[in-house]
């Protein structure tokens, strides 16, 4: 049941058009009123002055030629009257009547303000009073505005009925029309309040988008879009919440267990004391590793970063010649001989340099060196971190900067780390606005490249 009062899209384009569309009826009917009754008005109105005129035209002789007058005459003694009197000197003066005059001017008459041509005659209604006085003649007319009146009366009448089709003829169709033209949009609600109170979600679930209108295909393309940003935010939060859960629960299990050992074990067996210790130490280290790369990714999510301008060619130096001691293989530093100028967070760009070079010193050969290049390429800023490991496949080129994704090799026990490095490089290069990319390296290896966008 459709509400008129109601506060729905449809319920107010009703309103709002059916009260439109009275008004321009009502303001129609209203204007052709005043312009048929004036115009009305105006015919009378010359009608009694041209009838005034007839009657001086009938002089003869300074004598009214009554008859003559009366016959020629279209007045019409139901609504109009007509009163002549004659004062010639040295005559007798003389009144003359139309017919039922003498009775008519007996009745009580009341001036109208502002119109004082116009007369309420008690019993008659309005008439419009034209008089004229030659000096020795003095005419007097009275028209009835009766038709006048009926004639207005009518319009206003037929406006009052036309108002009234109009209201509920236009309620109902301009109700169907806004509730068809809000189809789209309720269908929308529907399905997102469907999907709002299911009991199995998915994560996968798309609004229905219609073809037309133009801004509800819209709306419900950028309403998709979103769910789809959300649903992907919400698989990778399980994703991460799963993983998370597998990375601390594997070093507290092994924990646990050497505990276990040493309490049941330690007093006849004190030599596995040490090395149970040091197990313990190390996974320790390594979950402390872990909870801080979690604790710095979850302050990434909602962070803003400061930017300056910086030499990139010194930044590199400096972080390389400061790094190096900490890995066993050598790095060979290639940088542009001008200054290559951008707009960055110098931290920010020092830690994505830093977890690049530890991936690469993870997954290369001792002997193999690791190459890192600034230089300018089709005019943008650009470095890269190059080793000469076993490389990435292409299944796992998409997947590297995923949290806790490790490649095969990777998740040996052998090759230390968290899985997080290359997630943080990652969020670090969005909030600088740097392209990160991954590629192979021939004959074999890896090569990261940090692309920088121009600053304008």
């Amino acid at each position: 049941m459709f509400n008129f009062r109601g506060k729905s899209n449809a319920a107010q384009i009703t309103r709002s058009f059916t009260l439109m569309m009275i008004l321009i009826v009502f303001i129609t009917g209203a204007s052709i009123s005043l312009v048929v009754g004036y115009r009305l008005t105006r015919d009378r109105i010359d009608d009694a002055r041209a009838l005034t005129k007839s009657l001086d035209r009938s002089i003869i002789d300074d004598e009214p030629d009554w008859n003559r007058w009366a016959i020629n005459s279209p007045i019409n003694t139901k609504n109009t009257f007509v009163k002549v009197h004659t004062k010639m000197p040295k005559r007798k003066q003389q009144t003359f009547y139309s017919k039922g005059t003498a009775k008519f001017l007996k009745s009580r008459a009341t001036e109208m303000p502002l119109f004082h041509s116009v007369w309420y005659i008690s019993g008659h209604g309005l008439f419009y009073r034209a008089a004229m006085d030659s000096g020795h003649i003095y005419y007097e007319t009275w028209t009835s505005f009766h038709d006048v009146l009926h004639i207005f009366r009518l319009i206003l009448e037929m406006m009052v009925i036309v108002l009234i089709l109009c209201g509920v003829l236009g309620y109902f169709v301009i109700a169907w029309l806004a509730r068809r033209l809000n189809k789209p949009l309720a269908n929308l609600t529907s399905a997102a309040n469907k999907i709002n109170h299911s009991d199995n979600v998915s994560y996968h679930e798309a609004l229905p988008v219609p073809t037309s209108p133009d801004e509800v295909h819209a709306l419900g393309m950028e309403i998709n879009q979103l769910l789809k940003s959300l649903n992907d935010q919400v698989l990778r939060d399980h994703q991460f919440v799963s993983d998370a859960s597998h990375e601390l629960r594997t070093p507290l299990t092994a924990i646990r267990g050497h505990i276990s050992l040493i309490k049941r074990r330690g007093d006849q067996h004190p030599e596995i004391i040490p090395k149970s210790l040091k197990f313990i130490d190390d996974e320790s280290a390594r979950m402390q590793t872990l909870v801080e790369s979690l604790l710095r990714l979850s302050r990434m999510d909602h962070v803003t970063i400061d930017q300056q301008l910086l030499d990139i060619n010194q930044l590199v130096q400096e972080t390389v010649e400061n790094y190096q001691p900490s890995i066993v293989q050598s790095v060979q530093v290639d940088v542009s001989a001008t200054p290559l100028m951008t707009t960055v967070n110098a931290d920010s760009l020092q830690q994505m340099l830093i977890a690049l070079l530890n991936n690469a010193s993870k997954y290369s050969p001792t002997d193999q060196p690791i190459q890192v290049a600034a230089q300018l390429i089709q005019d943008q800023p650009t470095i890269t971190i190059t080793d000469n490991g076993a490389g990435i496949d292409d299944a796992d080129k998409t997947h590297i900067f995923e949290r806790f994704y490790r490649v095969d090799q990777a998740r040996s026990q052998e090759i230390p780390g968290t899985g997080l490095g290359l997630a943080i490089v990652s969020r670090l290069a969005d909030l600088n606005q740097i392209k990160v990319t991954v590629s192979d390296h021939q004959p074999t290896g890896t090569i990261f490249t940090l692309t920088f966008k121009i600053k304008h």
